[in-house]
């Protein structure tokens, strides 16, 4: 009987690692969670090794793993320039051209859009995250696609909108891919030290990409108030506007919830970029005394410059709303 061949033995390959791409994102509050969430990292791989851990050091010395990535987050960077557009309305004549790292992105209905869907957020010059949402995605090239039907400054996020978003700017898809990295007010300016790897591979390998990461309060302002109106009357100029909540404000049906612990606000009389009076408020009112007006500007005023924020007892002023009124 002849004897069996030996088997030959095939030397396993080493799973394929790409350099890791980590973006973190300070955003509004995108949901009622308690503790919010301050910051969210995007990571992504290519190829993709299966996972990415994430670790985190106290110290600089030691690190421990902190998130584990089980798959990547859709990223890329914007391949337009994008002009001012105006928040939370179809802007149906804009379109983005956006060239992803992988992944894909689809159309949706109006009705999906309005559900959260297709939600992404843009980094503007200063660091800011404007968060677009968008109906129609078609692709044109390779990993390309041209982004139109756009809704802009959602969840909050109008005070991002600049004048000419430049073409380069990061653009992260905000889905479950994404990581909570910071959550309260604890972590508020306290700088982490990150690194990210293959879930099979060490903080110290090679591969492993580092980045310092500090929580900003973006998620724990007050967004900026809506609807501000003035009028004339006998004792001054009576003015007014509308507060909008970050938490659990999507209903109809009821008062949505103050979001904070008191209702408190502060409104800035301004003479071009001057402030000549400011006046505390306890609700969405305020009356500017004739008296006042006339020590302010020495005379009756046909319009009227004026910047109104809410307050935080956690962070202070939020998100200002800043325009010049017609008496």
């Amino acid at each position: 009987m002849p004897l069996a061949l030996p088997r030959r033995a095939v030397a396993a390959m080493p799973r394929a690692l790409g350099p890791v791409h980590m973006l973190a994102l300070d955003l509004p509050a995108l949901d009622a969670a308690e503790p919010p969430v301050l910051t969210r990292l995007a990571v992504f791989a290519n190829p993709w090794p299966g996972s990415v851990t994430v670790w985190r050091s106290a110290d600089g010395a030691g690190y421990q793993p902190m998130l584990v990535a089980a798959a990547p987050a859709t990223m890329g960077e914007t391949l337009d320039a994008l002009p001012r557009g105006i928040a939370a309305c179809w802007n149906a004549g804009a379109s983005l051209r956006v060239r992803l790292y992988g992944g894909a992105l689809t159309s949706k209905t109006d009705a999906r859009v309005f559900e959260g869907a297709n939600a992404a957020a843009i980094r503007n010059p200063s660091g800011a995250w404007e968060i677009v949402q968008f109906a129609n995605a078609d692709l044109i090239d390779a990993n390309t696609y041209r982004l139109s039907r756009l809704l802009r400054g959602q969840a909050g996020s109008d005070h991002a909108i600049v004048d000419e978003l430049p073409a380069g700017a990061p653009f992260v898809m905000l889905d479950e891919h994404l990581l909570p990295l910071a959550r309260g007010r604890d972590a508020l300016a306290r700088p982490l030290d990150l690194r990210a790897v293959a879930s099979n591979r060490s903080h110290d390998d090679a591969a492993a990409v580092a980045l310092t990461v500090t929580p900003g309060a973006t998620a724990l302002r007050p967004l900026s108030p809506a609807h501000v109106a003035a009028v004339r009357q006998g004792d001054g100029i009576h003015l007014s506007w509308i507060r909008r909540t970050r938490i659990d404000g999507d209903g109809w049906a009821a008062e949505p919830p103050l979001g904070e612990d008191v209702e408190a606000y502060t409104l800035d009389i301004l003479s071009g970029a001057t402030v000549v009076r400011s006046i505390a408020c306890a609700t969405p009112a305020a009356l500017y005394a004739g008296a006042d007006e006339l020590a302010d500007f020495g005379a009756p005023q046909a319009t009227l410059r004026v910047r109104v924020a809410q307050l935080s007892s956690a962070v202070g002023a939020g998100f200002p709303t800043e325009l010049t009124l017609t008496l």
